[in-house]
C-alpha cells in the first residue's frame, strides 16, 4: 500500500489511542502524518458515544471534524445485513456495526485498521498492516 491511500480507522483503535496506549497512539500518528486516516459515521457515533460528560462530548466532536469521513449510503446497509447473515449462517456472530464499517470499507477501497478480531472474519475485508 502506498503511504498516502487512506485507510479506514475502526473505533478499536480511537478507543486505544483516547486510553493512551502507546501503540495505539504510535499508530495513529503515523497515519496522521500521511494524511491517510477516514472514519465513516458508525465509526464516530461509537466514539462520540462513549464520551463521559457532555465536555468530552464537544471535545470529540471538535478533534473528529478534522478527519475525511465517508458517509453510509443505502447500499452499505443491505451489504452488512447480507455480510452478517452469511457469517451467522456459518456460526459466526460478528456486530452488526462492524459488518456496517466493513461495507463502506469495501465501497470506498479502503483497507480496515482495527485490533477489533472480528473484521478478520469478515469476507473480501482488506485489513491495514502497519
Amino acid at each position: 500500500m502506498a503511504e498516502n491511500d487512506k485507510v479506514l480507522v475502526d473505533t478499536s483503535v480511537w478507543v486505544g489511542f483516547l486510553a493512551g496506549h502507546p501503540d495505539a497512539v504510535a499508530l495513529v500518528a503515523s497515519l496522521r502524518r500521511s494524511h491517510q486516516i477516514v472514519v465513516c459515521g458508525q465509526i464516530l457515533q461509537e466514539v462520540l458515544q462513549g464520551s463521559r460528560d457532555a465536555q468530552a462530548l464537544a471535545r470529540l466532536e471538535r478533534e473528529f471534524a478534522i478527519w475525511d469521513c465517508e458517509t453510509e449510503q443505502p447500499q452499505d446497509f443491505v451489504e452488512a445485513a447480507r455480510t452478517y447473515a452469511r457469517l451467522r449462517w456459518k456460526g459466526i456472530t460478528v456486530p452488526p456495526a462492524d459488518c456496517l464499517i466493513a461495507a463502506v470499507a469495501k465501497r470506498c477501497s479502503l483497507p480496515v485498521c482495527a485490533t477489533d478480531p472480528h473484521f478478520a472474519h469478515i469476507p473480501d475485508l482488506r485489513l491495514y498492516q502497519p
